[in-house]
């Protein structure tokens, strides 16, 4: 008697209760990490340096974004399988069965994926915050600038919910920061080289500058300590400035990745704040504000600089909006110096134009729709503030200098 037939389906449920069970175990990796910041915790300490140490190693040995090519070929294959299936129902299913294999193949890379994202990204979006676990010293507040909230400093723990005790920050003790901040842009200008057009320039590897910066973070911050990947330029930064990106945390290659095209006060930050990510500290005002560490602790004149900067817009801007936008109160205050203001841009007029000539989708149209999806992964992942996450970073400034400026 032939088994033959009996053995075939015996091997397709054997392939789907497998393919089901690691289904099972993505949701419940992601469910455990939303009920227990204990659980994510625990990941970040014990299980996610693995990772880094092994498949970050590997990744960062290799010159180029794998990240990016990742991307592409995802893209690539979707489109692929997508044109594919369609011949096939022209062809009246005439290639159903490589359809069907096909379709296996997408069905196992997706939840590869899956579990990639889940163990380098969703569980990290759980765990506890830069301010939770080092600035749990400073006041127990729920920090408030102009009115708008930030996440408490002492937040629940454990899966337990904590009382915050209300710490509102003042117009006066934001100005006082703000005006501290200007004050070092302007003093720190004047000291770092520019060229004859009166742009900023550094002699030496500004991105191993900026890694043995964090390095000398990890001295003081324990999460921060150990192994760094080699910060990576982007093939396609000309597409990424058109989405105003400075860098990109790759999780499913556990890379940082920065933009080639922006001018050259945004890299010491930028590598800072993306090597923050491949640490576990996925929040962006933990990584901004962790980046603005580094830079600012560092021996590096120019890094300190572009530190002081990477914060500047932020902090001024929420000290115009809780005086009103009143310019006299403002032009009350230290004044930025023209070369500070000619130093806080994203990318040159020059190089701006390089972009919109290359450009196939408007910029504006990138923008949007680059802003939108990033919103709603934030959101997805429980950040309810969205994009505004990352101008949370002055209520992280403002408990910071707590005691030491006001």
């Amino acid at each position: 008697m032939d088994n033959t037939g009996e053995k075939a389906i015996c091997k397709v449920k054997v392939h789907k209760i497998i393919y089901a069970a690691g289904a099972a175990g993505v949701v419940l990796l992601n469910a455990a990490s939303w009920r227990s910041v204990r659980f994510s915790d625990w990941y970040i300490k014990n299980i996610f340096p693995v990772w880094l140490n092994t498949y970050a190693r590997l990744t960062s040995k290799i010159p180029f974004s794998v990240g990016e090519i990742m991307l592409i070929l995802a893209v690539a294959v979707t489109v692929f399988g997508i044109g594919f299936w369609t011949v096939n129902l022209i062809c009246s299913r005439r290639y159903k069965k490589a359809v069907k294999r096909f379709g296996s193949f997408y069905a196992w890379t997706v939840l590869a994926v899956c579990y990639v994202m889940t163990l380098n990204c969703f569980i990290l979006y759980h765990t506890s915050s830069f301010s939770e676990k080092y600035l749990a010293d400073r006041p127990e507040a729920e920090m408030m600038v102009a009115g708008v909230s930030d996440r408490a400093v002492v937040q629940a723990y454990a899966g337990q919910d904590a009382a915050a005790v209300e710490r509102a920050y003042t117009k006066r003790e934001l100005a006082v920061l703000r005006d501290y901040i200007v004050r070092k842009c302007n003093e720190l200008e004047k000291m770092i080289p520019h060229d004859d057009s009166g742009r900023a320039y550094y002699d030496g590897d500004l991105v191993e500058a900026s890694r043995r910066a964090m390095m000398k973070l990890g001295e003081e911050y324990d999460q921060l300590s150990g192994f760094y990947v080699t910060p990576k330029y982007l093939s396609f930064s000309d597409f990424f400035s058109q989405q105003y990106i400075m860098g990109y945390y790759f999780p499913f290659s556990m890379e940082a990745n920065i933009n080639s095209m922006m001018y050259i006060t945004n890299v010491a930050p930028t590598v800072c704040h993306e090597l923050a990510h491949t640490k576990g500290f996925i929040y962006e005002d933990d990584a901004n504000m962790i980046g603005y560490l580094a830079c600012i602790n560092s021996d590096d004149l120019f890094l300190q600089y572009c530190g002081y900067l990477s914060v500047l817009s932020y902090v001024n801007n929420d000290f115009l909006d809780s005086i009103g936008k009143n310019q006299s109160v403002y032009k009350s205050h230290v004044r930025i110096s023209d070369g500070v203001a000619d130093d806080n841009i994203f990318l040159t007029r020059e190089t701006w134009q390089t972009v919109e000539k290359t450009a196939i989708v408007k910029t504006s149209t990138v923008k949007k729709v680059s802003d939108t999806l990033m919103d709603t992964t934030l959101k997805l992942n429980g950040v309810e503030e969205g994009m505004l996450q990352y101008n949370n970073v002055v209520g992280l400034l403002l408990t910071y200098y707590d005691g030491e400026l006001y």
